[in-house]
């Protein structure tokens, strides 16, 4: 065998060694050593030495394996300038560092920037704007620093709620985010950078990770159901009508698809299990009202005498903005404050909080003056109103009650009650005396106990849905929810584009 021979035959085993060594990943050539060179550079003098010693058939094989070396190659650098990270340490010498990093976490396997927005002209989120947080956490709780608020809100998301927003923000720390402690802490750098200044003081979490796993086996199996079939019951039961996914056709919003149900504008879950664990999608189900998304909760609320009733769009501290329908179809916004609600009459101390008041006016049987605060609290045999800069608390059987009576020439008295009823004769206080009405004299009568301004936001999705699922049907609704991590709208979009055509139900 000639020399040329042996040289070809030695540069095509190099080439085709050199090629699966570099796929494989494995240590230069022919050990481990920084002084000899990588397994891709022998490839490419092995290519180049085939190229020229051996037949245009030898070649063409040897450039085809060369064009397929070269994507893997380029494959390998693309993580090398994607949005990706893998935390394994933060360097706190160079925090604004710290923050770009935090911005990866935030914008990617955070999921962050599905739900918040980090600029004031952009459309409103599901959950708040964060826009200038680094500044603005140190004022949301009082006593509480502004990187003590974002801790507490990373891990204890539901503990400190923004007016207007629900609890849909999940614990990141669990599945199915994950986020570990370094990733939150870059997160928590670049929250601060909005606006402020980062603090690099190390924090112990306030969560035990280790019980995660407990809880979780203590809970039953979710996911039995056929995904495919839980598709059909969103379409059949109607989710479609309000809830876009990618790739399923749903109807416009405001269409009425039957008499007693109309298609409203509801969040989109295309990427609803990416960023929510299966529990809550569970209690969306079963209780709607339960945690409403913000921007879609529905509202009735009384100010300056008006009846406004449609969505509520957002809601801080000082008014609410609610989005109307006129009766022909044209949207209007209200921006309606607090101070401008009108007080509603209580015939009954009970359940307050759950029928949205926020204030309370009531007098206390030892006293001759009626008493107005913010409701802070309730029981079943008291309520707690912040009056001024104290908390007081008032037992609900010491309220005094009070009636009005209307006269059928359409006089209306207000007193305090005392006894009787419209069928014989009323006692009432009326400015410090008691008055007789005969119950034959009067048209009508009401009895209060107290009065108060309130805001209730419902979800529109219909309370008796739940009692429509059977339980087959819920396990597969949510074994199809938790395949909408957005990894389908992507194949989707990928389709479309390719294809030009929008797939279908």
């Amino acid at each position: 065998m000639s020399r040329n021979t042996l040289i070809k035959i030695a540069s095509l085993i190099l080439m085709v060694v050199s090629f699966i060594a570099y796929i494989a990943g494995a240590s230069a050539f022919p050990i481990a050593s920084e002084n000899l060179l990588p397994w891709s550079v022998w490839f490419l003098i092995a290519v180049i030495v085939n190229i020229v010693l051996w037949t245009s058939v030898m070649r063409l094989l040897t450039f085809s394996l060369a064009v397929i070396w070269f994507y893997a190659f380029v494959a390998g650098l693309v993580p090398e300038s994607s949005t990706a990270v893998n935390l394994t340490e933060l360097d706190w010498s160079d925090p604004d560092a710290v923050a770009e990093q935090g911005a990866l976490v935030f914008n990617g396997k955070g999921q962050c920037s599905a739900c918040h927005t980090v600029d004031t002209s952009a459309p409103p989120g599901r959950c708040p704007d964060l826009t200038d947080i680094g500044v603005n956490a140190a004022t949301r709780v009082p006593g509480m620093d502004a990187k003590a608020y974002l801790i507490e809100s990373m891990y204890q998301p539901a503990n400190f709620l923004v007016p207007g927003y629900g609890k849909i923000m999940p614990e990141v720390w669990k599945a199915p985010i994950n986020l570990s402690k370094l990733e939150i802490e870059a997160v928590i750098a670049y929250l601060q950078s909005q606006g402020g200044e980062i603090d690099p003081t190390p924090f112990d979490e306030p969560i035990d990770r280790a019980d995660v796993g407990a809880t979780a086996e203590a809970l039953p199996p979710l996911l039995t159901g056929d995904p495919e079939l839980g598709k059909k019951v969103f379409v059949d039961a109607a989710c479609i009508s309000c809830h876009a996914v990618t790739g399923i056709e749903s109807p416009a919003a405001g269409e009425t698809t039957s008499e007693d149900f109309e298609v409203v504008t509801a969040p989109d879950l295309s990427e609803i299990a990416a960023f929510n664990d299966m529990r809550y999608l569970e209690e969306s189900i079963l209780v709607p009202g339960a945690q409403i998304v913000s921007g879609y909760g529905a509202v009735t609320v009384r100010a300056k005498g008006t009846t406004f009733q449609g969505t509520l769009v957002s809601q801080d501290e000082e008014k609410i903005v609610v989005r109307t329908k006129t009766a022909d179809g044209v949207e209007e916004e209200h921006t309606i404050l607090f101070s401008e609600f009108d007080d509603e009459p209580i015939e009954e101390l009970t359940d307050l909080e759950a029928k949205g008041y926020f204030t309370l006016t009531l007098t206390p049987a030892d006293a001759d003056a009626p008493v107005s605060g913010q409701l802070i609290s309730e029981t079943d045999e008291t309520v707690t109103l912040k009056v001024g800069e104290e908390n007081r608390t008032f037992s609900k059987t010491d309220v005094k009650s009070l009636m009005t009576v209307v006269t059928f020439d359409d006089d209306e008295i207000v007193g305090e009650y005392v006894s009787g009823t419209i069928e014989d004769e009323i006692v009432l206080i009326v400015d410090g005396s008691e008055e007789i009405y005969d119950g034959l004299d009067l048209n009508e009568t009401t009895v209060t106990r107290a009065s108060g301004k309130r805001l209730l936001v419902t979800s529109p999705m219909p309370e008796n849905f739940p009692i429509l699922l059977s339980v087959a049907d819920l396990t597969n609704l949510l074994s199809f929810l938790s395949t909408l991590t957005g990894a389908t709208a992507e194949a989707v979009e990928a389709v479309t584009e390719e294809t030009g055509e929008t797939p279908t139900e």
